[in-house]
């Protein structure tokens, strides 16, 4: 079984493969913490949901999550093909906005999905090379990011510029210790363009300590 962690969600892989679907596929639902993820590479068939029937072919992509009722028709004539992934969560600490995002959804459906990541899981599961399990493990959590992608509206990249302020302040904080003559929490705020208790705060964070055991730390490297 290959398991990976995911933005702070652990998961198995239970079911992974490819190849063509021969017949119908009843009417069911997933166990509570399951996802399943089919990606289409071929053929015709068709998904049925309560609420609506898709038709499939290759390109299409769709996650049907706990609880949800679907089902699967092939074409006699031309037969379905796909790449499926089953996975079940098994543990998570603390999501966030992108774990929070995958989870949410009983269902997605969308077209024209880049199935690159799913082939390269497979093969790479299929051949079972040396230290296999290392490799599946970051190529899905590769697929499940592309996925998420998805999901996400288009602003929420200019959210992620928020996050990445922070390591610039680091980068800031960083070379403030190491170069500045004159260490004072007020320049160190007025640098990074916080109050002085929000100074404090980042400190902390990034180091588990005070603006004053931080400028001692760096008083004694001078000496």
């Amino acid at each position: 079984m290959i398991s990976f962690v995911w933005n702070n969600v652990c998961f198995n892989i239970c079911a992974l493969g490819s190849g063509i679907l021969k017949e119908k596929i009843a009417g069911h639902e997933h166990s509570k913490n399951s996802y399943e993820l089919h990606f289409i590479t071929g053929g015709k068939g068709k998904l049925i949901t309560e609420d609506k029937t898709y038709n499939l072919k290759k390109g299409d992509f769709f996650v049907t999550g706990p609880n949800f009722y679907h089902a699967h028709e092939t074409n006699d004539e031309s037969p379905l093909e796909d790449i499926y992934v089953y996975l079940q969560k098994v543990g998570e600490k603390k999501t966030n906005a992108f774990s929070s995002a995958f989870l949410s959804k009983q269902f997605y459906f969308t077209e024209k999905f880049d199935y690159s990541s799913a082939s390269m899981l497979v093969e790479e599961n299929n051949k079972r090379l040396p230290d296999y399990k290392s490799a599946a493990a970051g190529l899905a959590m590769k697929l499940m990011t592309d996925i998420v992608r998805c999901y996400l509206p288009e602003e929420f990249s200019e959210k992620s510029e928020n996050d990445n302020l922070y390591d610039k302040r680091f980068i800031i904080i960083e070379k403030y210790f190491l170069y500045s003559n004159d260490l004072t929490l007020s320049g160190l705020s007025e640098e990074i363009g916080l109050c002085t208790r929000q100074t404090e705060r980042l400190l902390k964070k990034y180091y588990g300590k005070s603006f004053r055991e931080k400028k001692r730390e760096r008083n004694n490297s001078d000496e």
